[in-house]
């Protein structure tokens, strides 16, 4: 209850303090992404003022030539516009115009109007006057620019002085959040510094290698003022996900009005799919390197919120101010939640996920799970890193309890379905003894373990027998008795199957010299070392330990076999 009235009281603040904020956090993100060239002009020999000044200088040079080159364009196009009236009276408003006259007689054919209607209609209509206030009018036309040259000068004189002051103001915010952890604020106002930063820098230079392109194209398709559309695309493109689409409009509804076909509209659309797809695909893996942090999810609901509470100037700082969330929430265990409901990283590991898809017997997705790694050619990655850790924390919930023996069973048995969507698995309960036998120390968990060996050792060419668990103890010691060239692996997920293949060792004991294995899936050294196995068994933990060591003895097999 009191985040939730904490949340509300800060979206109040937020929305009532809108005129102050949003030129803030604009001036806080101008003065991070200038912060760096700041400093390297100071360590030219520079002093803080003039280096200050210098870059502030050409940046507000550089975005003033910018909105020059705009509104000389704009100028320019409104002057044209009359000339395309014709072109689009023709395609656009003789058509609409024929459906409006059409729509009207329809409507009069049903509701025919009756004299006295038109009359006192006619008498309602209001005639302009001539008195014309000049005073009133220049309000009118100042008014709506006071406000932007207003928020433009606050923002100016904010980030000279975050700019000048910086290092001051960074001690003073990490003396007042770090309630003396000062690593920790450290690192959260670097982490969050070096992030939008490094977004905001990224995100120009893609913009500009999207810009670029779409004016030079649109020249040569014969757009009108195709300069303006270029740097428009560099601005608008900082929105997401409407930007491209408000840029695209424009030049696409010029074209339909000045061309007298269908060409150029079309080779508009083709340049601004082309030009995105080149950039979405190409430009903006490779600048952009490491990610800002946040899921797809987390800046479409950022951007309506924010455009929500700001307006236009909201969705412009959507994504940096999100960041700044993100961050937050992953250096302040208070906020940690921001950090799990708003950031990129799983908010649970791959085998956590696995285990909780069994426990929902989703089948599509555990299967889908499956494919992918094994497409990637990564089965063992898949067998140590999902499957195993899944069936650990299915052994401890069995015992502990939270998990009945029912649900226990139907969760090996999902599992063992959605392996069998791997080819040839589960392996044949063979006859024949192989090189290596695979057998269970005890239950199903142990001998599906086994089988997922088997499976993985067949896959890299080392024949293997897999035996299931209603194999007996005394026809095991029947198939490897007296049989050297033999390496016996025992597979175990619990302690209780780890003290089981103990006994099993033992009563093998010398009826075989093979190399004899203890598969203990579960982990844990420390309940390993309170059922050691005998002296002469090697103890593994992991199929890439298990597939490296019977490969070894393989290879030397096959060595002296052929000195022999």
């Amino acid at each position: 209850m009191s985040l939730l009235l904490s949340v509300c009281l800060v979206t109040t603040v937020l929305y009532l303090g809108r005129p102050f904020l949003m030129p803030l956090a604009l001036a806080v993100l101008l003065a991070f992404l200038l912060a760096p060239l700041t400093a390297r002009v100071e360590s030219l020999g520079c002093g803080r003022g003039p280096a200050v000044g210098v870059v502030t200088i050409i940046s507000f040079t550089v975005l003033a030539s910018v909105l020059y080159v705009v509104g000389a364009q704009a100028v320019d196009l409104a002057k044209s516009l009359p000339g395309y009236h014709d072109n689009l009276q023709q395609k656009v408003f003789a058509p609409l115009g024929k459906l409006t006259s059409a729509f009207s007689a329809y409507t009069r054919s049903v509701h025919p109007a009756k004299p006295s209607d038109i009359t006192s209609e006619a008498a309602q209509l209001d005639l302009p006057t001539s008195n014309v206030n000049l005073l009133s009018v220049a309000k009118e036309l100042a008014g709506p620019l006071l406000s932007p040259i207003g928020t433009a000068g606050m923002v100016a004189v904010y980030v000279i002085f975050f700019l000048y002051d910086r290092q001051s103001l960074r001690d003073r915010f990490i003396h007042l959040v770090s309630h003396g952890r000062l690593h920790l604020a450290t690192q959260a106002l670097d982490d969050a510094a070096d992030r939008v930063s490094r977004y905001l820098a990224a995100q120009l230079l893609i913009n500009a290698t999207y810009g670029i392109p779409v004016g030079v194209g649109l020249y040569f398709i014969g757009i009108p003022n195709a300069p303006l559309w270029g740097v428009l695309a560099i601005i608008l493109r900082f929105l997401p996900y409407l930007g491209i689409w408000i840029v695209a409009a424009f030049p696409f509804v010029l074209s339909f009005a000045i061309s007298p076909g269908w060409a150029q509209p079309v080779e508009v659309v083709a340049l601004f799919i082309g030009v995105e797809l080149f950039t979405a695909n190409v430009m903006e893996p490779w600048l952009y390197g490491a990610s800002t942090g946040l899921s797809a999810s987390a800046i479409v609901v950022s951007a309506i919120f924010w455009t929500w509470l700001w307006g236009a100037g909201g969705l412009l700082l959507a994504t940096p101010l999100t960041v700044c969330l993100v961050v937050m929430g992953k250096h302040l265990p208070a906020l940690a939640f921001l950090h799990v409901l708003l950031g990129k990283e799983p908010p649970i590991d791959p085998a956590n996920r696995f285990y909780q898809r069994l426990l929902a017997d989703d089948r599509d997705e555990l299967e889908e799970t499956i494919s992918d790694y094994h497409e990637k050619g990564a089965t063992v990655e898949l067998f140590d890193e999902v499957v195993l850790p899944a069936l650990k924390l299915a052994e401890y919930d069995r015992v502990t309890g939270d998990l009945s023996k029912e649900e226990h069973r139907d969760l090996y048995e999902s599992l063992r379905e959605a392996l069998s969507s791997l080819e040839n698995f589960p392996p044949q309960d063979e006859s024949t003894v192989h090189s290596v036998v695979i057998v269970p120390a005890r239950r199903k968990a142990d001998a599906l373990a086994g089988a997922m060996l088997a499976y993985v050792l067949r896959s890299k060419g080392i024949d293997c027998t897999w035996l299931s668990e209603r194999v007996l103890n005394s026809e095991i010691i029947s198939r490897v008795a007296d049989r050297t060239e033999v390496t016996l692996c025992v597979s175990a997920m619990t302690a209780v199957g780890a003290r089981a293949a103990a006994s099993l060792f033992k009563l093998i004991g010398d009826n075989t010299s093979g190399l004899k294995i203890l598969g203990y899936w579960h982990g844990d050294p420390v309940e390993s070392e309170s059922n050691p196995p005998p002296s002469q068994v090697e103890t593994v933990t992991s199929f890439e330990a298990a597939i490296r060591l019977i490969s070894a003895t393989a290879s030397d097999t096959k060595r002296t076999s052929v000195s022999a």
